[in-house]
């Protein structure tokens, strides 16, 4: 009798992990074909894991191969658990890297022997871990994006069928990290292919104008010679010559501009980093040229944007990657201030031994905003920012991490909600031999 109780409790608990595992799939099936987006996707991958195995918190790290960091995408637990997104731990470190590093799921029930457990997070957020699971999300070639982890069983340990649960979650989980990535490279392909196309509509439009350009200057300049020190049109005066000379150099920069401005969207669309132009400029000139044209949208918000200007050498850099950058930065942080608020603007050189200029060229941005979450602003300092906005596109923040890179600098950032946000940027200094060092 003992042993066919044994057998019919054997057969019980298996039927229950069954259908647990059963559950789990329907959920997560049912969450995951209700959208496309990646970090919708991962909020319901990590809900659904936590509920299968009746646990108390749950956290999804994804790898990011260039720092080779696995960084925390999505957390569910305690209040204060909001402050890990964006944050990261290297890939050969802890549990996590261990299992993302081995492909092989762990098990840890006894915390106090796990030599290799990183406490310092939990601890951050008053998360006391008495026990976890550690699964690898792993592509459908076998390559290892990131893991997931699962903290602190509601009925004491985890067995190997909460195991099994979290394998199989896990297993359609990467499968549908894979499908969004896939999706979203598919639309921002056909968005550039179509950024590409309206750059050549451009082009062709705009030759015309350069034409007529080049055309039109020699001949005005043939009006104004001077005889005898009188010009030979005295209809004309040298007002009128300085104008459209004005006129002239505005339009044919207007349309360079133009032309570097769609390549910089197709840039940023495809992820790529374009080289700069080297070229020597006046940084404070140059954004105060940006902020001359935003002033007038910042007086109709009741928002004031103050220049603190210091002393920076002539530098080599690329003049209309730095103009977009301060532009959609400050552009970015108008309608996240309130009226009465400001929006500061800094500069300065300062020494850095980080850079192998030994100097630094320093560009800050702050705001009296609304400020933004840990994940929304760690998004934005890789260069992969999604738009909050209605008709946003997310595409201005990465114009502005691809300027930072482009230049070998260091794009940081740090907000706080309800107080504001500052950006800083820190770009190699280039001095220009001779010119107002």
């Amino acid at each position: 009798m003992a042993h066919e109780a044994q057998a019919r409790s054997a057969e019980n608990r298996a039927a229950g992990a069954w259908r647990r595992e059963l559950a789990a799939v329907h959920a997560i099936s049912r969450h995951l074909s209700s959208s496309l987006d990646l970090d919708d996707r991962l909020r319901d991958i990590l809900n659904v894991s936590i509920q299968a195995v009746d646990a108390e918190a749950g956290t999804i790290y994804l790898h990011a191969p260039q720092e080779d960091t696995l960084e925390f995408r999505y957390v569910v637990g305690p209040s204060a658990s909001g402050a890990l997104f964006g944050m990261a731990i290297p890939a050969s470190e802890g549990i996590c890297g261990r299992v993302f590093r081995t492909g092989e799921a762990a098990v840890t029930n006894e915390m106090t022997v796990a030599d290799d457990h990183r406490r310092d997070f939990g601890e951050a957020i008053g998360l006391v871990t008495r026990n976890m699971v550690t699964v690898p999300l792993k592509f459908s070639m076998g390559r290892a994006i990131g893991v997931m982890q699962i903290v602190n069983s509601r009925h004491g340990s985890f067995d190997s069928a909460d195991l099994e649960t979290l394998e199989i979650v896990a297993a359609i989980a990467a499968a549908a990290i894979e499908s969004a990535q896939l999706h979203r490279q598919a639309q921002l392909a056909a968005v550039a292919n179509a950024v590409g196309d309206l750059s050549h509509d451009l082009k062709n439009k705009l030759a015309p104008i350069v034409g007529w350009v080049d055309t039109l200057r020699p001949m005005m300049d043939a009006m104004f010679q001077t005889e005898g020190g009188q010009p030979v049109d005295v209809g004309a005066t040298e007002a009128v010559r300085e104008f459209y000379g004005e006129a002239f150099d505005t339009i044919s920069q207007q349309i360079v501009d133009i032309q570097d401005y769609c390549k910089l969207i197709g840039d940023a669309i495809k992820g790529v980093v374009a080289e700069p132009r080297w070229e020597p400029h006046d940084l404070n000139l140059l954004i105060e040229r940006q902020l001359a044209g935003l002033d007038h949208e910042a007086s109709r918000r009741g928002v004031q944007i103050v220049r603190q200007f210091g002393g920076v050498p002539i530098a080599l850099f690329d003049r209309f990657q730095i103009e977009r950058a301060i532009y959609n930065l400050v552009n970015n942080a108008l309608p996240e201030t309130p009226a009465g608020g400001s929006i500061t603007v800094t500069t300065r050189a300062e020494a850095d031994c980080g850079f192998p200029t030994g100097e630094a060229l320093v560009i800050e941005v702050a705001d009296t905003g609304r400020g933004m979450p840990a994940a929304v602003l760690a998004g934005i300092l890789r260069g992969d920012a999604r738009s909050g906005k209605l008709g946003g596109t997310g595409l201005g923040t990465r114009i502005v991490a691809n300027a930072v890179a482009a230049h070998h600098g260091r794009f940081e950032g740090e907000s706080l909600e309800g107080l504001g946000t500052r950006f800083k940027l820190k770009l190699p200094l280039r001095r220009s031999a001779g010119l107002g060092e």
